[in-house]
């Protein structure tokens, strides 16, 4: 059904759905306004009170948002609740948001990214003296009009969803522009909200988001464990200045990060000169990485030329042959600590002592040496690009991207014992079996999705148990026959059930100390104590019908569980 008015709010038409909602585009009738309208859904939030609780929330803290007067900010002009739903009343900007642009492919220079980012700050940074934290900055939540001015939007939307997010134990949306804070749960402030921006820098100055992956569970841990790769190895052209910022700003550690926009707007108002600059003035950057290529081999062949001479003729024959050798190896021994006797080194380590003199090799070994691993990997990569028969650096390759692995994998084990000890079950199988599509014969990871599966089971069994109880109880047949899984049981449990409601009233029926062994992940064996009392009819006085042990055999049937097997002994 087409919604037509909300409010004193005539629809025009649909702007778009989030997961906390929908947005209208609507007119106010008293003042001919265009407005866009979001309507809240507390559909996550189970509890009807909770859902109460909630609503209220929201509204208080949009009407502190709407006390923000701001030109980049968008103005809140009501919230409110009409037949149980709540929405919000906000200006109405004519164009797009950030997100789309950038999707579009444009490519900002770092002077447009400076004035929007400078907007932001200035906007964020009133919030924030009013103590209001904005938790969802993201591309989605900054909108355009036609003349390129940028306004900050969903203040107050942002915290009811983390609020949702927690209660739920689920993520609303991508967690791409969280801080490492907002993922672990802990309380934030105004530096979360750098983070994000930090995030957003990054995204508009390279094209890609600085912590990238295919699921959530990979992103979650860059952001948690991993440094972006450089700005300036994505862009050689971008100013040194806007490095640091992006780095301090996307700092793990809140206490390490800017402590207020103020200071994120000093350090981009101040990274330097504008000027559009190219690579190399008429060539491509693959044909400066080849020139590049091609001095590093000549400066390679000189050094290797003057040790054939050193080799040859003597140290002391070099010295006069070559005047400049002696200072230059002193020096460069001096820069990597090494020494060589080369008067006395074998032919065969010759190839060897060249190495040294590679930029690249020297730089890739020192990343392997350093333990940054993926580092090594993009460098290798790099270089057998231009050199793709280098043995050596393909040895690395294959070295570094196992241990990339182990560690992602170690990771990865570590986050998904973690959920099962916070009993989040569903996230530990999805993180194991990122595990194992890396590993694939990892058996601890095997282990906890198999202890996950029963974890979520034993719940869904007692769920079970409990309804079977209450249908007793109000003598509802239906239920109680709807989780028998096998005919021969339905029909004893059918009679067994009619005998029961036909001859008592008042049943009531104490089930403790339910326990659940599984044979293999689709069977199990459930046994309690339970103790039946009700009214017979023929007496009207209450008494104890059973007393003693009940046994219950459950199968798996598709995807829910069902009763197979019942056997009651009394004490």
């Amino acid at each position: 059904m087409t919604m037509e008015k909300i409010g004193k709010y005539k629809i025009i038409g649909e702007l778009g759905k989030g997961a906390m909602g929908v947005v209208y585009k609507a007119v106010d009738p008293d003042i001919n306004r265009e407005v866009a309208i979001k309507l809240i859904r507390f559909d996550m939030v189970s509890e009807d009170a909770e859902k109460e609780e909630a609503a209220k929330r929201f509204i208080r803290e949009a009407q502190s948002a709407g006390n923000l007067e701001h030109p980049n900010i968008i103005t809140i002009y009501e919230v409110g609740r009409e037949d149980n739903q709540t929405f919000i009343v906000m200006q109405y900007v004519d164009g797009e948001s950030l997100k789309q642009v950038i999707s579009s492919g444009k490519k900002f220079s770092p002077a447009e990214v400076v004035d929007l980012m400078m907007c932001m700050c200035d906007a964020l940074d009133l919030a924030h003296q009013n103590k209001i934290v904005h938790r969802d900055i993201k591309p989605g939540n900054i909108l355009l009009d036609k003349q390129g001015r940028p306004y900050l939007a969903d203040f107050g939307v942002a915290r009811m969803e983390m609020s949702t997010m927690t209660q739920s134990g689920t993520i609303v949306g991508t967690p791409s522009y969280m801080s490492p804070e907002q993922i672990q749960g802990i309380r934030v402030d105004a530096r979360a909200d750098i983070f994000s921006l930090g995030v957003i820098i990054y995204e508009m100055l390279t094209g890609k988001r600085p912590f990238e992956g295919d699921h959530i569970t990979t992103i979650v841990y860059k952001i948690m464990n991993e440094e972006p790769i450089s700005i300036k190895e994505m862009k050689r052209d971008l100013p040194e200045g806007l490095e640091y910022v992006i780095k301090k700003a996307l700092a793990k550690d809140p206490k390490k990060r800017y402590q207020s926009c103020k200071e994120l707007a000093a350090d981009l108002k101040n990274t330097g000169e504008w000027s559009e600059r190219t690579i190399s003035s008429g060539l491509q950057r693959s044909e400066v990485l080849g020139l590049q290529k091609k001095e590093k081999k000549r400066r390679v062949l000189v050094y290797a030329a003057s040790l054939v001479i050193l080799l040859l003729a003597g140290a002391v024959g070099a010295y006069y042959l070559v005047p400049d050798l002696k200072e230059n190896l002193a020096l460069f021994n001096k820069k990597r600590e090494i020494a060589v006797d080369v008067a006395v080194l074998p032919a065969r380590q010759f190839e060897d002592i060249l190495d040294v003199f590679d930029e690249d090799l020297v730089k890739l070994k020192g990343l392997v040496d350093k333990e940054d691993f993926r580092g090594a990997v993009r460098l290798a990569e790099q270089i057998l690009a231009d050199d793709a028969n280098n043995a050596k650096v393909k040895t690395y390759l294959e070295l570094s991207k196992t241990k990339v692995s182990e560690i992602a994998v170690a990771a990865l084990l570590r986050t998904g014992k973690n959920f099962y000890n916070q009993a989040n079950y569903e996230k530990c199988q999805e993180t194991m079996g990122e595990v194992l599509k890396q590993d694939t014969n990892n058996g601890e990871a095997r282990r906890y999705i198999n202890l996950s599966i029963q974890k979520i089971a034993e719940a869904e069994i007692k769920t079970i148990v409990e309804r079977h109880k209450k249908a007793e109880e109000e003598k509802d047949l239906l239920t109680l026959l709807s989780d028998i899984g096998s005919p021969t049981l339905s029909q004893q449990r059918k009679a067994a059930a009619r005998e029961l409601f036909n001859n008592y009233d008042d049943i009531q029926a104490f089930v403790s100390k339910v326990s659940v062994r599984f044979t293999n992940n689709n069977r199990a064996v459930v046994t309690f104590p339970s103790l039946v009392s009700a009214v017979p009819k023929a007496t009207g006085r209450k008494k104890v019908i059973f007393e003693g042990d009940v046994s219950l055999t459950m199968e798996r049937q598709g995807s829910t569980w069902k009763i197979v097997g019942y056997t009651k002994k009394s004490i």
